[in-house]
């Protein structure tokens, strides 16, 4: 009988680690361009893309976004990312002026 108690403990840990393991932690929202490489701007827009996805509404990673795929010079995306971000900011600060700067640089030919 001891036999099986263990064995059943053993894979309900097993189970617990393999869990735990693929738990995805919430990346925090001022990490997009946090460590960038200029020579991995690919892998920090994955990145990039993670951090936006968890942060649906904040306007924060969008407005970083914005520079990575200004960077890779997609302008219609980086465009399309500060438009989103300005409609998300509602009061008057650095983060809207920046973002009105930038939103700005899109209305340019």
């Amino acid at each position: 009988m001891a036999k099986g108690f263990w064995a059943n403990v053993a894979a309900v840990g097993l189970g617990l680690l393999m869990v735990a393991a693929c738990r995805q932690v919430k990346p925090e929202v001022d990490s997009c361009l946090k460590d960038v490489d200029a020579n991995a701007l690919p892998q920090a827009l994955e990145r990039c893309n993670r951090v936006v996805a968890a942060h649906l509404n904040d306007p924060r990673p969008l407005n970083d976004r914005f520079l990575l795929h200004t960077l890779l010079q997609n302008k219609a995306a980086a465009c399309a990312d500060i438009s989103k971000a300005a409609a998300m900011v509602k009061t008057k600060g650095d983060l809207k002026d920046e973002i009105e700067v930038r939103l700005d640089s899109c209305r340019i030919p």
